[in-house]
């Protein structure tokens, strides 16, 4: 019904146009309810049938971080090793000294833990 509705405003926007162009004595007239009416049925398209480029979300990826420069990622995910070779991925809840607090999910739960930074061979944070 909607269509039908559609085709019958477009049909009396068309006889207005060409009546206006009869008496501006110009083509332009129809040319800009033309270009008007090409941009509302690609409006439609778009919102019917979705947008062909939708726009493209960064991925993010683990990237290196210096000790000196953790602190400014509370909060964030990040993947540690230490120099015994344990590692470690989880969420850096706060860092105090030389301390990080990392709480690992395991399963249903997690687990909370203190790492010393200068036990530490290589520290990655999500971005």
């Amino acid at each position: 019904m909607l269509l039908v509705i559609f085709a019958a405003y477009a049909g009396d926007d068309k006889d207005a146009a060409t009546a206006q162009a009869a008496k501006v004595g110009d083509g332009a007239a129809v040319k800009n309810n033309a270009s008007g009416r090409d941009a509302t049925r690609e409006a439609i398209r778009r919102s019917v049938l979705g947008d062909s480029n939708p726009q493209k979300v960064p991925k993010k990826r683990y990237e290196p971080v210096s000790h000196e420069e953790i602190d400014q990622y509370v909060g964030s995910w990040v993947k540690l090793e230490t120099y015994f070779g344990r590692k470690v991925e989880g969420t850096l809840k706060r860092v105090n000294g030389d301390v990080l607090y990392i709480d690992e999910h395991l399963g249903q739960g997690s687990a909370s833990y203190p790492i010393n930074k200068t036990k530490l061979s290589g520290l990655k944070v999500l971005r």
